[in-house]
């Protein structure tokens, strides 16, 4: 007689499908982490320098080098810290730890925060589950996952938080999820974006929420940095936006940008029209997108892989957020009607080719920024049929 499948059974089988492919991200990162120049180590700097009494110098490229050097290893410049202020908090309780035990329990709170997230999606991704009961767990195969935990970067925090907030919407609780998607301004490249489409669709609890938030965020971060450093951060992200350089020494790196921004890039191979024609197209898809008119969580879904397309920059790592709307599509479609259901094929299509197709260009010699293509392709796809529902 075969005994009945429990949650203990899949939350084993859960592990053993991921933990090898987390263990190969580790291994991947090896080198770059006994050289400490993960990305972990600019946030693990600014937390120390926060709690230490520095705060008002966490924008100072001197300062930064200075403190990294001391604290992890020795480098000719800065890995810079481009966060608001705020996100230092986070930070601060693992600088009490040295650098390479910080980075392992960070790591671990990213494992949390995944089986938080896992568990906030699970109910939408009840449909793979009574496909097969691994398909789930699958979804966390996304290779951006797995460089954001590796890198020690903080995008599963955004991930869970975006989670947490279509859990909140579908459960009509906009304040609060408003709340959640402010929280994520750390990353307001990719947040601002969607408080705008919400704002466009007339989502005013959502909007009303995360203008609070976000005006209690940006007083943490003045009274953290001071005035002074407040204002040159501002400056230096708007000067980021027609430089390309982060800081004079550390060039944003464009061609692995996977959205309109890095496409263009790579189509105009640096021309000067690259910055005036990324407003543009990116103005032409936002329009686009605020015509639509999603119901209920299906405003997420479709908020957050065209945040990802007209963002600045998408590092692997930012990516790790689209396993949102591609689980949530990819159950819908297996409970749809692919007779009845709009769009059925090219939504299937573009949300795996989406889902596997960063791990093809890691093995191929195309460059990352190719991925923006079936990005491109799954936003518009999902956004043409986004009032559907076969949950």
């Amino acid at each position: 007689m075969v005994s009945p499948f429990s949650p203990a059974r899949a939350l084993a089988l859960n592990a053993m499908l991921l933990a090898p492919w987390f263990l190969c991200g580790i291994i991947g990162f090896l080198p770059m982490l006994r050289g400490g120049s993960v990305d972990f180590r600019n946030m693990y700097t600014a937390g120390y320098m926060v709690r230490s009494g520095h705060g008002h110098e966490i924008y100072n490229s001197s300062a930064q080098t200075r403190f990294q050097n001391e604290l992890v290893s020795y480098a000719d410049i800065p890995l810079p810290f481009i966060r608001p202020a705020f996100e230092t908090l986070l930070f601060a309780p693992f600088s009490f730890l040295p650098f390479y035990p910080a980075y392992c329990a960070f790591y671990a709170f990213n494992l949390a925060c995944l089986t938080l997230c896992f568990r906030l999606l699970r109910p939408y991704m009840a449909n793979l589950a009574r496909v097969a009961s691994y398909l789930p767990a699958a979804m966390f195969l996304f290779l951006p996952i797995n460089v954001a935990l590796a890198s020690g970067q903080d995008s599963i925090i955004l991930l869970t938080l975006l989670a947490g907030a279509l859990a909140c919407i579908e459960k009509d609780r906009e304040y609060l999820a408003g709340v959640l998607v402010a929280c994520g301004l750390f990353k307001f490249q990719l947040v601002i974006p969607i408080a705008v489409l919400f704002l466009v669709w007339r989502r005013w609890k959502f909007s009303a929420a995360f203008g609070g938030t976000a005006a209690l965020l940006a007083a943490i971060s003045i009274w953290i940095a001071g005035i002074t450093e407040s204002a040159h951060y501002f400056k230096s992200m708007v000067q980021l936006s027609y430089t390309f350089h982060v800081s004079p020494r550390f060039p944003l790196p464009i061609g692995k940008t996977a959205n309109l921004h890095g496409a263009l890039n790579a189509f105009l191979g640096g021309s000067p029209l690259v910055l005036p024609l990324t407003i543009a197209a990116s103005a032409v898809a936002m329009i686009f997108f605020a015509t639509r008119q999603p119901r209920g969580g299906n405003a997420l879904v479709v908020a957050i892989p065209a945040s990802c397309l007209v963002s600045y920059y998408l590092i692997a790592y930012d990516m790790s957020i689209l396993i949102v709307p591609i689980a949530v599509i990819l159950s819908r479609l297996t409970a749809c009607n692919r007779k009845t259901y709009r769009y059925w094929s090219l939504q299937l299509i573009t949300a795996a080719l989406l889902f596997v197709f960063p791990v093809c260009v890691t093995l191929s010699d195309l460059q990352f920024w190719t991925v923006s293509l079936p990005l491109l392709a799954f936003a518009f796809a999902i956004a043409l049929c986004q009032t559907h529902d076969c949950s």
